[in-house]
């Protein structure tokens, strides 16, 4: 469920924990790091851009056609997208 007022502590941390941090972090293939806030912040119009145009986090993979369950999925869910683009 999308949360009525989403925090970053609580809403958004998680999600960029699980889907965006792998890449997103010091020294690693992201050009910036989401760990923390003040980290983020700065790039939240970016990111509301990219997350709505689901061009991040990047998954090529159809969600109509074919398999639909793979491991190390990165895709956000229709939710995880409104709680942060809300």
């Amino acid at each position: 469920q999308v949360p009525e007022a989403p925090t970053f502590t609580k809403d958004i941390a998680p999600i960029f924990q699980a889907k965006c941090e792998a890449c997103h972090r010091p020294e690693s293939i992201g050009p910036m790091s989401l760990r923390t806030y003040a980290e983020a912040r700065p790039w939240a119009r970016s990111i509301r851009a990219r997350v709505e145009a689901r061009q991040m986090p990047p998954w090529h993979v159809d969600r109509t056609v074919g398999i639909q369950s793979f491991k190390n999925d990165r895709s956000l869910t229709d939710d995880q997208v409104a709680t942060v683009l809300k």
